[in-house]
């Protein structure tokens, strides 16, 4: 069974982020060839859905779960604190997109695209989920919410 993570005790379906970072990799695309801000805004509003485990509400988690089945792909449970993360970090990077192209620096949403692109691709073709390696080494960093934070404050007695 998967480890639990200390932010979200849930699981997400690691097949089907992989079919989104492919989604992902074709919207950010298309964004490029069309040069409309529209685009990268609505993948920035799925990336947010998705971090916050609504991926009910999402188009490409629902588009992924339905080409999942259509594969005849059974689930890959992974625990969703790291997924969610990364979907945070992408909202980021697909809202720089849109802001560069909106207010015309062709170069801030080229580089943001770029390396949205190089982790979709990476998630998509080979398994490796960058922003979830950024949470990882992040994780040690934040309170362990099990645990309540030690007061800065000398004890009394």
């Amino acid at each position: 069974m998967p480890e639990s993570c200390p932010i979200v005790p849930q699981l997400v379906d690691n097949r089907a982020t992989r079919i989104s970072a492919g989604l992902t990799l074709l919207v950010v695309i298309a964004t490029l060839w069309l040069g409309r801000p529209w685009l990268p805004l609505a993948l920035a509003l799925d990336f947010a859905l998705r971090s916050r485990g609504r991926v009910a509400w999402s188009p490409i988690a629902q588009a992924s779960r339905l080409l999942r089945q259509a594969f005849g792909l059974r689930p890959s449970p992974v625990n969703a604190g790291p997924k969610r993360f990364a979907a945070l970090v992408g909202a980021v990077f697909a809202l720089v997109i849109a802001l560069g192209l909106g207010f015309h620096l062709a170069r801030v949403a080229q580089a943001a695209a770029a390396i949205l692109l190089l982790c979709a691709a990476l998630e998509a073709f080979l398994g490796l989920c960058v922003g979830c390696k950024v949470y990882s080494l992040l994780q040690p960093l934040l309170p362990d919410p099990g645990h309540p934070a030690k007061a800065d404050s000398p004890e009394h007695p």
